[in-house]
């Protein structure tokens, strides 16, 4: 079962998040106290993973109830529904199980704040004909632990209740007659307590509750045996959420003996339990390690030092065949009581111990192997929450701690929160949530960045590196284009035709330069989604069809009635093969510009003497030329762009260009202005 959406009531500050659309990977996306931690606890708390050391964390409606609607309150008010996908496996078993009825594709799962869990399998499906159900009213039949029981009875009784409660929430009403023969055996103590429980108050209570459960099992309304057993396989394959905050941080070394004596008195901190979890990959025994350090037996102590570099060859291999982006080499070292770890990686060949790392690189390694371990082991197939990870790293850091994330949600539904511009990726606008803030309704949840306020959109224009003084944010209309060097080209060329009363690229039209055809995607998409109208140029290569198809699918298909329109170049000017802005020019004009770009390398080589190889596009021909007879490894585009630019910076008319050239532009700009939707009577 894979998780798709999920929605959130009437829990904290939010009054209804609204359907939440979910990835494999999904970014919740908002300022500090936004709601970010209380979405992610109401969907952890729908079915959460527990250890075997600590207890299921369930809705509470006197602490969690959104504050100023107490008369509203209602412990049969559902916190949060979930819709999850079945896979074809899933689904060709449920079918057995339904005895040939069709089941739908996704089922939606519900629980309430008395912790009923509601699973929904569409108005469609009838199974065994079920008449409607109130739980409320088969709880209510359960009898009460009177006072006067004994009080190891009555904890008995109590957690026998519990159990039975959660059968009838979850309607296996069919195994009610399995259960109660187990609770027979517990409250008799047969076997295990004294024979006192024979006692008649007791004896009582135990054949009244008995009673009760057998007679639900036999309930003809209740005991519907498709239909619990469906519900029954649901709830055994729901998905377990794991929600983290605490992120734990080994700083490299540890003291033996003080760890085990911690562990042996339930004192462990936070570092000891790291510490603990990498022993454990690297199949250690913490007790080994301390007992084999015991005394001064040399060959005790080499078969520890064996002990642990061996350790840290299985952990070496384990990371550089998983998931982690880091290639990390590991060394360990013991000294008397004290363990020590050093590591390098490929980004970092120094083997440096732990403890001499940065606080970030601490972390960073931490909690790449505390996912590592619980992905790949304890939490494999759980849905993973994690709330504001990286918070403390560097923006570096922070970006390849994204490109971790994305690994480990290929395995694993992930969730995570932040208001920090380097763990968003505007490439990926599909998984990007924004909190909004209302006086109204409260914290709701949006996909569409027209519907958020300016400062929800703040992480997202960070993301860009935009500043918000900038112009182009708030201009109504926009041209997007790939890089700075066009940016220049374009805006002389638009000039040059208004000082020939010519018509350019509209006055009020601001161009904006992505930084690259990939790079112009997501600043694009920021613009439309600010309800900007917005015209991108691309080149018509390799590179810009690839951007114009990653804004369509990512940008458009969701923004459907904003005004934008994307421009292929080359289809603009007519041309039938790769075409880019250089090629509007004559190949003699570009050669001129590149030797006045290059004038020392090439200060004996005339115009005409540079010869062009090839039929590709003419800047790639130019960047041969200039490697293969001069030597220059990776010549400067926008160098040769500023020369371009001021070479129609002084040009007074268009009739200077080339002829080509000219029609050329004359083309590109009345496309571009059809773009925008102008009247084109005035073209030249």
């Amino acid at each position: 079962m894979k998780l798709t959406e999920f929605r959130v009531c009437m829990y904290k500050g939010i009054i209804d998040s609204g359907w939440v659309d979910v990835n494999d990977l999904t970014v919740l996306v908002g300022k500090n106290e936004s709601g970010k931690t209380s979405l992610l606890k109401a969907l952890h708390k729908l079915n959460p993973y527990k250890s075997e050391t600590e207890e299921s964390e369930s809705y509470n409606n006197t602490k969690e109830w959104p504050r100023g609607r107490r008369v509203e309150s209602s412990e049969e008010h559902v916190v949060c529904r979930a819709k999850f996908q079945l896979s074809d496996e899933e689904k060709t078993e449920l079918a057995q199980i339904a005895e040939g009825e069709t089941l739908p594709e996704t089922v939606e799962v519900s629980r309430n704040y008395a912790g009923q869990l509601e699973i929904d399998l569409g108005e469609e499906i009838r199974l065994d004909e079920p008449s409607f159900i109130d739980i409320n009213e088969v709880l209510d039949v359960l009898p009460e632990v009177p006072d006067n029981l004994d009080p190891d009875f009555r904890g008995l009784a109590f957690s026998c209740l519990d159990e039975v409660r959660s059968y009838i929430n979850e309607r296996r009403f069919d195994e009610l007659v399995s259960l109660a023969k187990h609770h027979d055996v517990i409250l008799r103590g047969e076997g295990v307590l004294p024979d006192y429980y024979s006692y008649s108050d007791e004896e009582q209570f135990i054949n009244q509750y008995l009673e009760v459960l057998n007679r639900l099992a036999r309930d003809p309304q209740l005991s519907r045996p498709a239909q619990s057993k469906v519900h029954q396989y649901i709830n055994e394959h729901l998905p377990t959420f794991v929600y983290i905050d605490g992120y734990r941080t080994f700083r490299g070394n540890a003291h033996l003996e003080d760890v085990r004596t911690r562990q042996e008195g339930n004192r462990l901190t936070e570092e000891d339990k790291t510490f603990l979890m990498i022993l454990r990959l690297s199949d250690l025994d913490l007790n080994r390690l301390v007992d084999l350090g015991l005394g001064d037996d040399p060959d005790r102590l080499r078969e520890r030092q064996h002990d642990v570099e061996d350790g840290a060859t299985v952990l070496t291999k384990k990371l550089s065949s998983g998931l982690t982006q880091r290639d990390y080499e590991v060394e360990y070292r013991v000294d008397g009581p004290y363990f020590f770890i050093c590591v390098k990686d490929n980004i970092d060949p120094s083997l440096i111990d732990l403890e001499a790392r940065s606080k970030g690189y601490q972390w960073y390694f931490s909690f790449d192997l505390m996912m590592r371990h619980e992905v790949e082991d304890t939490f494999k197939g759980c849905v993973i929450l994690l709330d504001e990870p990286g918070l403390h790293l560097h923006p570096k850091a922070q970006g390849d701690l994204l490109k971790l994330l994305e690994k480990y949600s290929e395995g694993n539904t992930l969730l995570y929160t932040t208001h920090l511009p380097f763990m968003i990726d505007l490439n990926h606008p599909d998984r990007i949530r924004i909190l909004k803030e209302t006086s109204d309704e409260g914290i709701i949840v949006k996909t569409d960045l027209t519907e958020t306020s300016p400062e929800s959109r703040l992480p997202l224009q960070a993301a860009l590196g935009i500043d918000l003084s900038q112009k182009y944010l708030i201009e109504k209309r926009n041209l997007v284009v790939e890089g700075t060097g066009d940016y220049w080209v374009l805006t002389e060329l638009s000039n040059l035709f208004r000082r020939s009363e010519m018509e350019g690229i509209p006055e009020d039209v601001l161009i904006a330069a992505g930084g690259g055809a990939s790079q112009a995607v997501p600043l694009a998409g920021l613009m439309i989604a600010q309800n900007l109208d917005v015209v991108v140029l691309f080149d018509s290569d390799f590179a810009g069809r690839e951007a114009h198809d990653k804004l369509v699918k990512k940008w458009l298909t969701q923004y459907k009635e904003t005004h934008t329109e994307v421009v292929m170049l080359g289809e603009a000017v007519g041309a039938e093969h790769d075409f880019e802005l250089e090629d509007l020019f004559s190949e003699d004009f570009m050669k001129g510009v590149v030797k006045e770009t290059y004038s020392k390398e090439l200060a004996n080589v005339d115009v005409a003497d540079m010869i062009l190889q090839g039929q590709d596009q003419l800047w790639d021909r130019l960047a041969r030329y200039l490697k293969d007879e001069k030597g220059i490894e990776n010549p400067n585009k926008d160098s040769v762009a500023k020369r371009v630019r001021d070479r129609l910076g002084k040009m007074k008319n268009v009739s200077e260009l080339p002829e080509e050239t000219e029609e050329r532009v004359i083309m590109l700009f009345q496309t571009i202005r059809k773009a925008f939707g102008e009247d084109e009577s005035k073209s030249a």
